[in-house]
């Protein structure tokens, strides 16, 4: 088989130029930066989440900038949900180029305070949900000549972290299911992950406020990493534009920790 050649991009060229793309979990923070980015670099965007009001307002930027949109409700904890946004992709731009499996869910809990239904939702969420997300997507991949799979993990699915038990658990095993499918997909297919680390969204956000003791937890958090900074949506939206994009032709089965260094430290 011959390689497929490396051709460095052109200064100001469109990465994506004639793609499509579905991104989940799009209507806010790492989905929402990689989607106007995506379509920045020429690719329309399927924009899922079950927050109606954000994905609506993320298509409408991506809109006011001269790219073109969906929006779709998709509940990825629930596989119906999953083949009706793959379905309605499909049926508005005619091809799945890149699936950008973002959406995720954070319980934090140790084991024995894990309920059995928070362990379920977290499980089919970040990790069922991928597996039928790619069981729904891809024939339509392979039937247009292949593309890229983007699956965001966490660096807690990396390293053990004291009580995030359910989390940890689907994360770990989101790493191990990409890489079986760069060994079963390729060479058609790339799959890939990205394993963010604290990164500063709406949801960490929040999490921060609720933190009793708000400005010691920072100071520790800060103090625990090499670069000395929280990481931003940017910073994950560029490092998906390298996967879904031909820059990163020969890459697959990768994990890539955007977490300021601290994947390093373990």
């Amino acid at each position: 088989m011959n390689p497929v050649p490396y051709h460095p991009a052109e200064p100001g060229a469109l990465l994506l130029d004639g793609k499509v793309a579905l991104i989940t979990g799009a209507a806010s923070g790492q989905g929402q930066a990689a989607a106007t980015l995506f379509a920045a670099h020429g690719a329309r965007l399927a924009v899922i989440d079950i927050n109606d009001a954000g994905a609506a307002e993320t298509v409408r930027d991506i809109e006011a900038r001269g790219g073109e949109a969906v929006a779709v409700h998709a509940d990825v904890s629930l596989r119906a949900d999953i083949d009706r946004m793959v379905a309605t992709t499909v049926e508005r731009f005619g091809r799945i180029d890149v699936l950008y499996n973002n959406a995720a869910v954070q319980m934090s809990g140790r084991l024995v305070e894990c309920t059995e239904d928070e362990w379920d939702l977290t499980i089919a969420t970040n990790l069922s949900a991928i597996f039928w997300a790619c069981r729904a997507a891809v024939p339509h991949m392979l039937a247009t000549g292949g593309g890229s799979i983007i699956n965001t993990a966490s660096t807690l699915g990396l390293i053990g972290s004291e009580g995030f038990a359910a989390y940890g658990a689907a994360k770990a095993g989101l790493v191990m299911l990409t890489k079986q499918l760069a060994v079963e997909l390729g060479p058609s297919v790339r799959a890939n992950v990205i394993a963010p680390g604290s990164i500063d969204t709406p949801r960490f956000r929040k999490v921060l406020d609720e933190n009793p003791d708000r400005d010691g937890f920072m100071k520790m958090l800060l103090g625990n990493l090499p670069l000395k900074r929280l990481g931003t949506a940017a910073d994950i939206a560029a490092v998906a534009l390298f996967l879904a994009s031909d820059l990163s032709a020969y890459t697959s089965g990768a994990v890539v920790p955007v977490d300021g260094g601290l994947a390093a430290l373990r």
